[in-house]
């Protein structure tokens, strides 16, 4: 950054193939060691954690859906976000969720966790299939 500032487009970035759906880790990138800033695609039936149902123990993250939807499950309710809707969650078990697309159209997300080394560990409550009652991919 030698002019105190960087531009990248997502196409001059890799995706992460260890990680669900198409992933572009920007932070790395653009130097960022705050917080983790990443753009997903989930196409239909696809999520966007490794992990399935779970919470980070040290790490917020915040959800913005740039276009499309997708479904956030937490261990209360279920939200259907659409595009220009923002959910966030707290750090540890009180914060557990999954992010899935169910719809038929991809569904485009920005993620952002902070701090950026509270991302493990990570807890694994649940299966997709078992937070969900098997309908991760089913539009119900």
């Amino acid at each position: 950054m030698e002019d105190g500032w960087q531009h990248v487009t997502l196409e001059e970035l890799e995706t992460n193939p260890d990680k669900p759906g198409r992933r572009w880790e920007a932070s790395p990138a653009l130097g960022i060691d705050a917080f983790n800033f990443n753009v997903a695609v989930l196409e239909s039936g696809e999520r966007l954690s490794q992990n399935h149902f779970h919470y980070h123990e040290n790490q917020k993250e915040l959800f913005y859906v740039v276009s499309g939807s997708c479904r956030a499950e937490t261990t209360r309710e279920t939200l259907t976000l659409e595009a220009d809707d923002i959910v966030a969650f707290d750090e540890g078990k009180a914060g557990a969720h999954l992010v899935y697309n169910p719809f038929e159209e991809p569904c485009k997300l920005a993620a952002i966790g902070w701090p950026q080394d509270g991302r493990y560990p990570v807890h694994q409550l649940e299966t997709a299939d078992e937070a969900t009652d098997g309908s991760v991919g089913d539009d119900k």
